[in-house]
């Protein structure tokens, strides 16, 4: 079974911390499968995967994890391989669709300051054009790409405690 954390802290299944995450099968799994509904859903809801995977690599551009930016950057040139969403991403091209600059403007806001989004930002996505769908679909993909990084960075820890 692929697992994205593993990969991304790059363990072996048999490793001592492949061994000591799987002594919790249900997170090792329910992890893997928010991985899959977040970035590979049965109804995108309007957030498209591409959208999904360069608003996820614009998270892991802000928390400066290089696996991370490594891992979306690959993610979203599977899917976008003209690489036009990845430059507005980094900055180097702009689109001049307010929506997509929406999005980037609440996933910079919220992975630079959770606590700071308020109802008028979420108003600023419904007039973008995005549906509470999108929204939500968003909300969770910005949680789980920060939760990643954060779980990385407890695993390089602990790894390098050695």
């Amino acid at each position: 079974m692929i697992d994205v954390m593993d990969d991304l802290a790059r363990l072996t299944a048999d490793s001592p911390l492949g061994k000591l995450r799987r002594e919790r099968p249900d997170i090792v799994k329910h992890l893997q499968g928010s991985d899959d509904v977040i970035f590979s859903p049965a109804d995108d809801g309007g957030l498209m995967r591409t959208q999904r995977a360069a608003a996820a690599l614009r998270i892991a551009k802000l928390l400066r994890d290089d696996a991370l930016v490594a891992h979306y950057q690959a993610r979203l040139s599977a899917l976008d391989p003209s690489g036009a969403l990845a430059q507005t991403v980094e900055g180097d091209a702009c689109i001049t669709e307010g929506r997509w600059d929406a999005i980037l403007a609440h996933v910079d806001l919220v992975t630079r300051g959770p606590g700071s989004a308020t109802r008028d930002d979420i108003d600023e996505l419904l007039a973008a054009g995005l549906s509470s769908h999108a929204i939500v679909s968003l909300s969770q993909l910005i949680a789980y790409v920060n939760f990643q990084s954060r779980v990385l960075a407890g695993v390089r820890m602990l790894r390098d405690a050695k």
